[in-house]
């Protein structure tokens, strides 16, 4: 835990601000997703929206680990090159 930590710590500044750029627009997306699922719950019971709703809420779990991967990947790349 201590090693992720620091690794947060030590991120370049431009990579961290594309980081929480695109945390923040999959946040969005999955409380869009939440509210199509809610739609889907208690207003509207069509199986086309409750599809439309999942899938938007597994797009933005994906976006959200491949945001932090390829964050966490793409300083390493940096650093390294540096050296």
């Amino acid at each position: 835990m201590n090693q992720i930590m620091t690794e947060i710590k030590n991120l370049d500044q431009s990579i961290l601000h594309l980081m929480k750029s695109g945390l923040r627009y999959t946040f969005v997306l999955m409380l869009i997703s939440c509210m199509v699922l809610l739609t889907y719950n208690f207003i509207y019971p069509n199986p086309t929206v409750y599809a439309v709703g999942i899938s938007l809420f597994k797009s933005s779990l994906f976006f959200i680990v491949a945001f932090i991967i390829f964050g966490f990947s793409f300083n390493k790349i940096k650093n390294d090159l540096r050296v």
